[in-house]
């Protein structure tokens, strides 16, 4: 069996599209027919994605309440609407908690949480005057879980649930929608520079560990019709273990 996506006359933001996840959903968005915003702090990386007529880019820090807020406006004027938005970025970086600066700290905050937060707030007053729309943002199994040095990124992929659950219950008289994808372990960039060899092999004999193009997929079903029942939801995408 075969799921195939129409986004033809659909508007999709997605966020981090200069690499990993983000790139990937944006190039599938496409391919179905989405006319599509690529944003990223990432010049280089936006610069590497393929010209397409219904592929545009915005350089955008999401720490930036301001720039954020522009860009929801700029594409809102452009394109009269956003059917949907994908919100994949983030940092990581490793530090016991007990060596953790206050820098390093809001760092993590600013753009793991806060960024989300403006991107959200943002979007909300569209999605909400058009009736219609869905969010994806992104969690973490280590939210839960936990991880030796993680403290900073794991305590803002907490905090991205609380934020989906309110949301949520603002937007469902609307018929907005938005959900939290924890995507497992997957070979972006913020996981790959921040995950030790060690681990990552420990990973990959345990239960391996997935290309950014396998959560594509799973993506496409949140901001398509096919989830129209489906918000405030933590989804959690769990590899199988290697036999």
């Amino acid at each position: 069996m075969k799921v195939r996506y129409d986004f033809n006359g659909c508007c999709v933001l997605v966020v981090g599209a200069a690499s990993g996840i983000g790139r990937e959903t944006a190039l599938a968005c496409v391919a179905a027919g989405a006319k599509v915003w690529a944003a990223d702090v990432d010049i280089a990386g936006l610069e590497t994605l393929p010209t397409h007529p219904m592929l545009r880019t915005a350089v955008l820090d999401i720490a930036d309440s301001q720039a954020s807020q522009a860009l929801i406006t700029r594409i809102a004027a452009s394109d009269g609407r956003i059917d949907a938005a994908v919100l994949t970025s983030a940092i990581q970086q490793r530090t016991p908690v007990d060596e953790t600066t206050d820098v390093l700290w809001q760092r993590h905050l600013d753009v793991n949480l806060s960024g989300v937060f403006y991107l959200v707030r943002a979007l909300m007053p569209v999605m909400k005057e058009q009736r219609s729309g869905s969010i994806v943002t992104f969690t973490s199994g280590l939210a839960s879980n936990g991880w030796p040095g993680a403290a900073a990124y794991a305590a803002t992929k907490a905090g991205i649930v609380g934020l989906v659950k309110c949301a949520a219950l603002e937007l469902r008289p609307f018929g907005v929608r938005i959900n939290a994808l924890s995507p497992g372990l997957v070979a972006t960039p913020v996981f790959l520079k921040s995950a030790s060899a060690e681990e990552l092999s420990g990973y990959e004999r345990a239960v391996g560990v997935s290309a950014p193009d396998a959560v594509v997929p799973t993506l496409m079903h949140l901001i398509g019709d096919g989830s129209a029942s489906i918000s405030g939801t933590v989804v959690e995408r769990r590899l199988i273990p290697a036999s």
